[in-house]
């Protein structure tokens, strides 16, 4: 069911960590639920018709939900999430907590983000960190707005509907598990960026 602005309160209300989602970022819409629901994770790849090899990322409220996801931050991680995060930059970073496979699907890393917008951040305020991915089907543009012709809008029980996204284009991955970091997809933060901010360091 499709809620919005001004239903987001009692809907919000009634959201458990078992509930499959739809809500707003600061980039796209997502489609989430709770890392701690592998049933409800595992409707997403469904639902969205995601190939199972493919594993999702974790969206975070603040710096001590990512810590619980990823560990203790070093100094350039730090520096990183200091200067991007809230925004659209999603960190690939070795994994500490125990994640299930419907979100990791055997690998032994994560993508993270700490998004900047208010209704993700009450989400994950409420149900803690969400996996996540584009609610759209696989193959398709990440929606920037709710749209009934989406599919994926219509097997959800909860759509947040805010309006469209401000970035409208999905965040920038930067892989920071090896020595080297490397952009594994330039989204909304131009790679410039996040070089010349790295090489400052």
């Amino acid at each position: 069911m499709i809620y919005h602005y001004h239903e987001l309160s009692d809907a919000l209300a009634r959201v458990t960590q078992e509930d499959i989602i739809v809500f707003p970022t600061d980039t796209v819409y997502g489609i989430g639920a709770s890392i701690y629901s592998p049933q409800a994770i595992q409707e997403i790849f469904e639902i969205k018709q995601r190939p199972t090899d493919k594993s999702l990322i974790v969206l975070c409220a603040n710096k001590k939900q990512l810590e619980e996801i990823v560990g203790p931050l070093s100094s350039d991680i730090e520096g990183l999430v200091d200067r991007f995060l809230p925004g659209a930059l999603t960190l690939v970073l070795n994994c500490c907590k125990s994640l299930c496979k419907e979100i990791t699907r055997g690998k032994q890393t994560i993508g993270v983000r700490i998004p900047n917008h208010p209704v993700s951040i009450q989400l994950l305020n409420q149900l803690g960190p969400l996996a996540t991915t584009s609610a759209n089907v696989s193959g398709e543009p990440s929606p920037t707005k709710v749209e009934k012709s989406n599919p994926i809008m219509n097997q959800v029980p909860y759509v947040f509907d805010i309006g469209e996204t401000e970035a409208g284009v999905p965040s920038t991955i930067l892989d920071c598990t090896t020595s080297e970091y490397k952009i594994l997809r330039e989204g909304a933060i131009p790679a410039e960026d996040i070089y010349k901010f790295l090489n400052k360091k």
